[in-house]
């Protein structure tokens, strides 16, 4: 894993463990590991093996590619509406109405 996408990894990491809940210490304690196991892969600075992979997504309650898709997580805003308004075009009326109801639930507060 490269060190960028060391990166990505990490913070979809974070994202899901605080939707989760936990803290890094909580997290890497579920999984057997050092307190600063958790810390260090959000961060970049250690590469998950395997087998943790699994068990991280296992305690998060994902699945591990879950943990692998990171997308829009490095990009700034003029690129996300890009890439919205690119995935907007190509919608049905009907799609646009269901991501529509989405949007509305989801800015909710």
């Amino acid at each position: 894993m490269r060190r960028d996408r060391a990166k990505l990894f990490g913070k979809q990491l974070a994202r899901l463990r605080r939707a989760k809940g936990l803290k890094q210490h909580e997290l890497a304690e579920r999984i057997g590991s050092g307190p600063q196991y958790v810390s260090h892969i959000e961060t970049g600075r250690n590469k998950p093996g395997f087998d943790n992979i699994f068990e991280l997504a296992e305690e998060l309650d994902v699945s591990p590619m879950e943990l692998f898709y990171a997308a829009g997580l490095d990009e700034n805003k003029e690129a996300l509406q890009k890439r919205i308004e690119d995935l907007l075009n190509r919608c049905s009326e009907a799609q646009l109405r269901k991501i529509y109801r989405i949007l509305l639930v989801s800015l909710e507060e």
